[in-house]
Parts: C-alpha cells; sequence; structure tokens
C-alpha cells in the first residue's frame, strides 16, 4: 500500500481530529469514528455501511526520514495516533490508485465512495445513491513515483 496523500484544497476551519490506527489503515482510507477517549483521540473502524455516520478520511503525516526516503515510504502503525479529517463540500484531495478499489476503473469523472466492512474507498461508474459521502475523480497523475487520484468531495453527511 502507498502512504503519500495531499491536501489539495481543504478548508481552513477544516475540523481535524486524533484517531488511533486500526490494522492496515492507510492514506486515504474513510474511518467511522467511534468513542473518544480521556486523552481526546478517537477509537475509529471501517464502516459497517455507506450509510454509516461519522466518516473521516485518514491523514497520517508524512515525514520523510532522510534524503533517500519520499513521503511515500511513511507507515502508519497499528495504535499509532494519527490524523483524521472530517470532509467538507469541495474538500480535494489526492490519495494514491493503490488505496482505492477499482470496482470501475478509474477514470476522470467516476466516482470514489466508502465500502461497507472495508478501509479502502471504491471506485464506481455512479453513485448507488445511499453513500453518505462522495468523491468525484478529478484528475489522475503522478507524484514521487506514486500514481495517485485527484478527488474533490461532491457529497458529505
Amino acid at each position: 500500500m502507498s502512504n503519500l496523500i495531499v491536501l489539495n484544497k481543504i478548508s481552513a476551519t477544516a475540523h481535524i481530529v486524533d484517531v488511533v490506527a486500526p490494522a492496515t489503515v492507510t492514506n486515504g482510507n474513510v474511518v467511522v469514528l467511534g468513542t473518544q477517549a480521556s486523552d481526546k483521540t478517537y477509537a475509529c473502524a471501517a464502516p459497517a455501511a455507506v450509510t454509516d455516520k461519522g466518516m473521516a478520511l485518514v491523514m497520517g503525516v508524512n515525514l520523510p526520514y532522510g534524503v533517500e526516503y519520499t513521503e511515500d515510504l511513511y507507515t502508519i502503525t497499528t495504535g499509532e495516533i494519527i490524523r483524521a479529517y472530517i470532509p467538507q463540500l469541495g474538500d480535494v484531495v489526492s490519495i494514491p490508485v493503490a488505496n482505492v478499489t477499482a470496482t470501475a476503473a478509474l477514470a476522470v469523472g467516476k466516482v470514489v465512495v466508502p465500502k461497507a466492512t472495508f478501509l479502502k474507498m471504491e471506485c464506481l461508474a455512479a453513485v448507488a445513491g445511499t453513500e453518505v459521502l462522495v468523491w468525484i475523480i478529478e484528475e489522475l497523475y503522478t507524484k514521487a513515483g506514486v500514481a495517485l487520484v485527484k478527488l474533490r468531495c461532491i457529497k458529505t453527511q
């Protein structure tokens, strides 16, 4: 899995929370926020359904460890405290193509939505209609050797 993430355009008032990383989580995954602990971190897990409220997008900080590394070599450890943000209409982010299940081939104009019981979102030709979070693909490009998909939020909870 790739871990590069680009926040192309998010609101200056974006709601960002600290979450405890579930196993196998990567940047660009969608989680549902659970209970807030006394240290102000949230438990989180894959959405049980596409209609779940309280979804957030994982965006761990990609800090290269040295000049020989790229942002993509960053890994998220199970139990690590990482950041996630609550998407707002119009937000634009880029996540690795590898972190999206290609139920439909990724292409400009297709949609990316949460997938029930999975952390990875999936690409569909069109929305089913019940999803509470929907992104539209604006661009496919490469950065630091990683194939990325640029997504704009067109529906949120």
